[in-house]
């Protein structure tokens, strides 16, 4: 997640509360929730203004996966529990500061999520640590799509997810960029030679090839599925919510099966 440098300071303000709309922060508290990111920091002789403090934090995480993880925990409702802050005002606050750079915070059952006003709720950065916890937070996206009945995107965002997956493997392996043309099944096919499970039915067991026949029955539907129920496209078809959550499952099961092919190489 990448901001904008005009907007660092304001948030920065923001989190330390000393803008009356958070709770207030004092510089232990500062120190304690930023190193659940990373940062090894100690409260002491020296230590500069709160708002200085977490000025820096932000901008020491823009353009990583973590900026997008302080912000989530920043409005984790548990945090303003005993306070006289209301959580949704917060958000508000967040969203007005972060909406220009094309983000957004969205209710995900109880907690919040960002996700990119663009359409692409994947994170470019998080490729560099994909996996399967990866996996699980995407689905998580597709399954409040799913919630909040919007069955077209949350198939949108399962071929978004098996994409990025078919993208990373290619380059992981090739180490070369990919251009993606949209082409899932070009995508899919190399994958499958740079994992080499692109099997012959002669060469492995009739059980296997059964098993493996499924995974490529899988990304072949999601690859026709998406294209006439997405909402990248005209839907030519009345989606309805079983329809949405097999692709979402039969999405993560691809993808797991795919990344521990690639972890089990590495």
């Amino acid at each position: 997640m990448k901001i904008s440098k005009k907007i660092i300071k304001s948030l920065g303000k923001l989190i330390a509360g000393d803008t009356g709309v958070a709770p207030y922060m004092s510089g232990p508290e500062l120190v304690d929730f930023y190193n659940e990111y990373g940062f090894d920091d100690e409260y002491g002789q020296g230590f500069p203004s709160r708002w200085v403090y977490s000025t820096e934090k932000i901008s020491d995480s823009n353009d990583s996966i973590n900026l997008q993880k302080i912000l989530e925990d920043f409005v984790d409702p548990r945090r303003f529990i005993g306070t006289n802050k209301n959580v949704e005002g917060v958000v508000d606050e967040v969203n007005k500061l972060i909406k220009i750079d094309g983000y957004t915070l969205i209710t995900d059952g109880e907690l919040y999520k960002i996700t990119s006003t663009h359409g692409n709720f994947i994170q470019e950065e998080s490729l560099t640590v994909i996996g399967h916890e990866f996996i699980k937070e995407q689905v998580e996206k597709c399954q409040q799509k799913i919630r909040s009945e919007d069955y077209n995107g949350a198939i949108t965002n399962a071929r978004t997810l098996i994409e990025a997956i078919l993208i990373h493997i290619i380059e992981s392996i090739h180490k070369t960029e990919v251009k993606n043309d949209g082409n899932l099944l070009n995508l899919y096919s190399r994958a499958k030679k740079a994992l080499k499970i692109d099997f012959r039915k002669d060469e492995i067991p009739d059980s296997a090839f059964q098993v493996l026949s499924g995974l490529d029955s899988i990304v072949n539907g999601l690859s026709g599925f998406s294209n006439n129920a997405g909402d990248r496209h005209a839907n030519k078809f009345n989606t309805k919510r079983h329809h949405a959550k097999l692709v979402v499952n039969s999405a993560m099961t691809a993808c797991d099966f795919l990344v521990d092919v690639l972890n089990e190489k590495k």
